[in-house]
């Protein structure tokens, strides 16, 4: 309507100068980023003794792409010991994405993103890892995501159903309730993108 093009032409919809002299007052703190968590994460692990790095704060992209590129991380670590010496806990943020590919799946980026990483270090012992959306909710079910280990694949596979048929079907969700490894907190009253942590142990140490 010309009433509010009118309007947006003239001075009076201008933005707030931050010179104004109403904002001298005006202080504003950033206290909770997804930088912040991975730091206080970061903290926590080192006060238990367990050497912690950050991959980065800001990893974008497909779940199960970068679930298999953790994975290929975490199995560089167990077998060589590089790029870093465990035992480490490698930390992640960011905000990946899933493009549905099945019918009838349930889930949503950090239980696709651990699927694919549990298929990628099926067998390997001394992995875990937790992968979960800060404000609690991952996707349109109840969880933030999601436990997964060396032993998750196999016993997905003796319950009778099978990682990669679940990655098919986009049901990361159905998968890890049949493993009883969902992570249920409620909601967080915050959200500061998806949080990963995977802990690597020393050979031997399961």
């Amino acid at each position: 309507p010309e009433t509010v093009l009118a309007h947006i032409r003239s001075a009076a919809s201008a933005a707030p100068d931050p010179r104004d002299p109403v904002f001298a007052r005006n202080e504003v703190h950033v206290i909770a980023s997804a930088r912040i968590s991975l730091e206080a994460a970061a903290a926590r692990a080192e006060a238990q003794g367990v050497p912690a790095v950050i991959l980065s704060d800001a990893i974008e992209g497909e779940a199960r792409d970068v679930g298999r590129v953790h994975a290929a991380l975490a199995r560089e670590v167990a077998r060589r010991n590089r790029p870093f010496v465990a035992p480490v806990v490698m930390l992640s943020g960011g905000e990946t994405t899933v493009t549905l590919r099945g019918d009838g799946g349930r889930g949503g980026r950090n239980t696709e993103f651990l699927l694919a990483f549990a298929q990628a270090v099926d067998g390997l012992a001394g992995i875990h890892a937790l992968a979960a959306d800060t404000d609690g909710i991952d996707g349109t079910e109840d969880n933030a995501g999601a436990f997964a280990d060396g032993t998750s694949a196999g016993r997905l596979r003796a319950s009778g159903h099978d990682a990669m048929t679940a990655l098919a079907r986009n049901d990361a969700w159905g998968a890890f309730d049949q493993l009883g490894d969902l992570f249920s907190p409620g909601p967080t009253g915050t959200n500061v993108n998806d949080f990963r942590a995977i802990l690597v142990r020393p050979e031997g140490h399961g």
